[in-house]
């Protein structure tokens, strides 16, 4: 069985994003000594090096994600290690759900891309962790994994959570899924300000009324 991870960051506070679904505002009061860390990127990486396929989620997310990377090595202020991110990105299988991109989106990810229609989401992630090799990784794609955290088809829960505050925005979690959680490992970084925590979801019956 391969395992499928899901690898996002949250604030201290447990959001995931501002309202007008950017980052930006979270860092205004970021600590000058964690200025320059590169160990959230570090860690997506080594996710992404030991994946067998990158499961994304949503038109605009996926499209927006897609230029970013295919264009980052040519980034002149690029660093050494988003440009070997930007590379596996290219390389690795990907699998894009979505009912409303088409193949021609897909460039010039189109022979290492698949499209996944939400009608077939189960079956497909289902068939893609019943084949042998190495995990599956979800990064971004917050609504996507939700799902299948109350789907029962997450297998760990990589969250790393940052040293700030962000008072409002979207939440990580959609509501409360019934889920509870095992601490599998955590981990810091030297010179940085970054918690990760490794959990294991176990979807708990439904509660009776």
């Amino acid at each position: 069985m391969t395992k499928l991870i899901v690898s996002n960051f949250q604030t201290l506070d447990g959001y995931y994003e501002s309202a007008d679904k950017t980052f930006h505002r979270f860092f205004d009061y970021f600590h000058e000594d964690y200025g320059a860390n590169e160990a959230f990127d570090e860690y997506n990486t080594e996710l992404l090096r030991d994946a067998d396929a990158l499961l994304l989620s949503g038109r605009t997310s996926f499209l927006g994600n897609k230029d970013y990377w295919a264009s980052y090595p040519e980034a002149p202020d690029g660093t050494e290690i988003r440009r070997e991110f930007a590379e596996l990105m290219r390389t690795t299988e990907k699998y894009v759900v979505s009912d409303t991109i088409t193949p021609e989106d897909l460039v010039p990810w189109r022979d290492t891309t698949r499209i996944v229609r939400g009608a077939n989401l189960y079956t497909e992630i289902a068939a893609l962790t019943a084949r042998p090799g190495r995990h599956i990784l979800v990064q971004l794609s917050r609504q996507l994994w939700n799902d299948l955290l109350v789907h029962d088809l997450v297998d760990e829960l990589h969250l790393t959570i940052f040293p700030v505050i962000a008072g409002e925005g979207i939440p990580l979690f959609t509501g409360r899924p019934p889920v509870s959680l095992k601490l599998l490992s955590t981990r810091t970084w030297e010179g940085s300000g970054n918690i990760l925590a490794v959990y294991q979801p176990i979807l708990r019956a439904a509660a009776a009324d």
